[in-house]
């Protein structure tokens, strides 16, 4: 398959990926402009050439340009033009991924909530969404169109949606016609693509025509079976006559490596490099635990990326190097390679035989070694020799077998334990530089003769010269601070980067939370009242004391009495039920963020879940429900004579209490329950709700009870005399209990004064503020805001860490949101996704001033321990 002319700068096929006139490996890192700030922009830029990427991958957030409806941003931060034409002037190709959703941990998917709030049917061929996202192409696509390839710049290709098969999208094959169609008749012209999350070629895109398949690759960096999974890949892609496409995958450059033996063209590790979500773009995602799913996603946004939030990187810098520097040698020998399942090599580790993947380069073989096991010792077996080779666990090395360095002069690899690091040709001959740990021998043929190499490891670079060949052999580290042919030289190695500042004491003063234009309005989520992120406040009074229902409460809420604390915690979506005592009262909500991902096992997880309240109402009376429920034995699909079939031959049993020896248990229970009168508001309520419940009134479906809300809300119900309840049940076991079973009843709260909480506009009042040094413990009852005394530091970029206990931090810079932490909060969530105690700075925010932190206690004896700052100097610049 091709899409264009063999005239065309850009070309997929089977072979691989031509790119203005050959054939070549893409080294991708994505690299989030939304989540760096924009001075730093071309600094990663340089950090990345430097690691010898030559690619980079690029969300465009729908929701961070559209920051409410029809409200749109490309300015300053969000400056998408600049963006590119940075990337194009240093020489980076660029994959553009626009959505419309990304995931990414942000926001919504970078969906905008007030889709949710419309009820518009997100990520499926229908025309509201379609409406909505041409929209969106109209206002992104015409910035990025001018830097496609076919006019001279670096963007290569367009992905059109993302991970659609972790979706229930009901036609994946329309949906991404209409998308294609919407895009090319923009002006679109570069190959478009999907990715499949879970490897669903047909629920991710299916073989939509003009369309191309790339495929996310993650899995645990020991699992063995990752090469079979990668090669059906492989062979996936090429029926389709096309390349093999990773556009994610582990950050690890041995991971890396075995893709590229299994025929990979594109090798995109997500967040190679790191950055921070600012803004208040947090997202929620499901990486809790198996018992408590949901979490947090840190504005920290780090898994171990090779380059972090502030420019600093790790020792995978350094294979990253070495892994160009091969890619960069062997040219498009290695883009037009083929992936061999087994050749005749075996790895022995003394418990285990493996058979060795190899790579096929045309110009001999490279041999995937690679220590899944945990032991230090191995012995390759190949050509009736055995050689010993030593690697640390999980790491990888591609090896040479019998691989040409040059046909003038005539020179190759025959074997070698270590890796191929560059070999540059000149004409006074060849040099190739090898590097890896442990004993190193090869078996060089150079000149019409045969010489065995060895030395002994950790002796600096080693050179060794056979007729005009040279070669360099040394540990990893050395050879990639060495001059590598193609690469720009290193101005430091990896643990002279960093410098830590003390951090010597910090203002402070107890606060009220600022308050803006407050208007009645209906109890009802943030996002239908037009505020999609930030804080919210809900303020009421109740002229007696009442059992109160708060509907649907996420993520953050705090209880206020008369100005006074109650209680701070945090709500997954679900119902809370409160005994509040007559007074004024004040519910802030604020919004972490929207669910990235579609999850059904907490309602904050579904991916359309809205936030603050849905409801607040005053609950009067309880009817128990648990008895006499008439009862028969579900086995058939559901039909009328479930209802209105009342019998004195029926049976009456508690809702628990049915015995039968069977494994799934189903049941339905049928009763009569009488309304009271004067309620406008009715709700059902489930004690254990274990089991699949779905609840039938009069014959109508109404719901299935989520385990994690099991309020059903009947309120349609009121002014009925009474209504016909049917549970259809499905238990594991009968004792798999349900109940008790009790209807609710009372009177909604239907408007409260709401506003808009600016909390960027707090300040450190002069008048009362104090002094202190860590550790420093706050009030159980207030908000404080703070300000640290930090020094004057020459690096540029910096991470401030906070220690602390029961206690959540937000920091701003002037009026912008640049970190949330939750620290040492063991009622909260998990925070994931990088550091929950690390804010990135930047020197010009200090210079600037304005630097303050709003600490709001979380729970008993709130309190900061200390505070670290740490400045970096860039690894690639002076």
């Amino acid at each position: 398959m091709s899409n264009s002319s063999n005239l065309s700068p850009i070309r997929l096929d089977e072979s691989g990926i031509f790119l203005n006139g050959r054939y070549r490996i893409l080294l991708a890192s994505s690299l989030f402009y939304f989540r760096i700030p924009k001075e730093c922009w071309e600094r990663r830029m340089h950090l990345l050439k430097a690691a010898g990427y030559n690619t980079i991958d690029v969300y465009f957030p729908w929701n961070y340009h559209e920051t409410s409806p029809g409200i749109w941003n490309f300015t300053g931060q969000r400056d998408v033009t600049q963006f590119l034409s940075l990337a194009a002037k240093n020489d980076l190709f660029v994959i553009a991924r626009p959505g419309p959703y990304i995931c990414s941990e942000w926001d919504g998917g970078a969906l905008p909530a007030w889709l949710w709030a419309d009820n518009v049917p997100v990520r499926q061929d229908n025309p509201a969404f379609l409406a909505q996202i041409e929209h969106w192409y109209k206002q992104i696509l015409p910035l990025i169109i001018p830097f496609q390839i076919t006019r001279g710049g670096p963007v290569i290709c367009m992905q059109i949606e993302n991970e659609l098969d972790f979706f229930d999208c009901k036609s994946p094959v329309s949906y991404m016609e209409k998308l294609m169609q919407q895009a090319r008749a923009l002006g679109i012209d570069i190959p478009l693509f999907y990715c499949c999350g879970q490897n669903d070629l047909l629920r991710g895109g299916g073989l939509t025509p003009d369309l191309y398949t790339a495929f996310n690759v993650y899995t645990s960096a020991d699992n063995a079976g990752l090469e079979e999974r990668a090669l059906h890949l492989y062979h996936a892609a090429r029926e389709r006559q096309m390349p093999f496409l990773v556009t994610e995958t582990n950050r690890e450059h041995s991971f890396l490596k075995r893709l590229l033996v299994c025929g990979a063209r594109l090798i995109s590790p997500y967040n190679q490099t790191a950055g921070s979500t600012l803004d208040w773009y947090n997202g929620l995602t499901n990486w809790g635990t198996q018992e408590s799913p949901l979490s947090l996603i840190a504005s920290d946004y780090d898994f171990a990326s090779m380059i972090g939030a502030a420019g600093e990187v790790n020792e995978e810098f350094y294979e990253a190097r070495l892994l160009a520097g091969l890619i960069l040698s062997l040219g498009e020998s290695l883009a037009k390679s083929h992936p061999k399942a087994s050749c005749d090599a075996i790895l022995n580790s003394g418990s285990r035989v493996y058979p060795v993947p190899a790579l096929d380069t045309g110009r001999g073989l490279l041999l995937v070694v690679s220590n899944l096991d945990g032991r230090a010792a191995f012995t390759l077996r190949m050509d009736g020799q055995s050689f010993p080779v030593e690697m640390p666990s999980l790491k990888t090395r591609l090896l040479p077998y019998r691989l040409r360095l040059s046909d003038k002069p005539s020179a190759a690899l025959l074997t070698s334990s270590y890796e191929v690091g560059f070999i540059e040709e000149s004409e006074a001959g060849v040099t190739v530089a090898l590097y890896g740990e442990g004993p190193f021998y090869a078996q060089l043929q150079a000149n019409g003769r045969t010489e065995l190499l060895t030395a002994a490891p950790g002796t600096g670079i080693q050179t060794f010269r056979v007729g005009s060949v040279t070669v360099l052999v040394g540990s990893s580290k050395e050879i990639a601070l060495a001059h590598i042919p193609g690469l720009p030289d290193l101005a430091r190695p990896v643990e002279e980067q960093a410098t830590p500042y003390p951090v010597s004491s910090v203002r402070y003063a107890v606060c009220d939370l600022p308050q803006a234009k407050p208007m009645p309005a209906p109890v009802q989520p943030m996002e239908k009242m037009g505020q999609y992120r930030g804080l919210g406040c809900y303020r009421f009074t109740l002229e007696k004391d009442s059992q109160i229902l708060l509907q649907n409460v996420a993520d953050f809420f705090t209880i206020e009495k008369n100005g006074q604390l109650l209680e701070t915690g945090f709500s997954e979506g679900g119902c809370l039920e409160r005994s509040l005592t007559a007074g004024s009262y004040a519910i802030y909500t604020e919004i972490w963020g929207h669910s990235n991902f579609d999850d059904v096992r907490r309602p904050s997880l579904q991916m359309g879940s809205l936030k603050g309240l849905s409801g607040l109402s005053r609950i009067e009376g309880y009817t128990a429900l648990n008895e006499n429920w008439e009862f028969d034995i579900d086995e058939q699909p559901i039909q009328e004579w479930y209802f209105f079939r009342h019998s004195n031959l029926s049976t009456l049993a508690p809702i628990d209490g049915y015995n039968r020896a069977v494994m799934p248990f189903h049941g339905v229970y049928d009763k009569w329950v009488e309304l009271p009168a004067d309620a406008d508001c009715l709700f059902l309520h489930f004690g254990q709700a274990n089991g699949i419940i779905t609840v039938y009134v009069n014959g109508h479906r109404e719901a299935t009870v989520h385990p994690f809300d099991p309020y059903v809300d009947l309120s349609s119900y009121c002014g009925s005399a009474r209504i016909e309840l049917c549970l259809r049940i499905t238990r594991r076991f009968y004792a798999d209990y349900v109940g008790p079973v009790t209807l609710l009843w009372g009177r909604k709260i239907h408007t409260a004064i709401y506003e808009t909480v600016p909390v960027e506009m707090l300040a450190l009042p002069a008048e009362s503020c104090q002094t202190g040094t860590f550790p420093l413990t706050l009030p159980s009852d207030r908000n404080i805001v703070l300000q640290l005394d930090l020094p004057s530091i020459p690096q540029s970029e910096m991470k401030l860490r906070l220690e602390g206990q029961n206690v959540k931090i937000t920091a701003f810079h002037g009026t912008r949101e640049i970190g949330r932490l939750l620290l040492g909060c063991p009622s909260m969530p998990t925070v994931a996704g990088g550091d929950p105690q690390i804010i990135h700075l930047c020197r010009n925010w200090l210079e600037g001033g304005d630097l303050r932190f709003w600490c709001q206690p979380m729970g008993p004896a709130p309190h900061i321990c200390k505070a670290e700052l740490t400045g970096y100097q860039s690894i690639a610049e002076n």
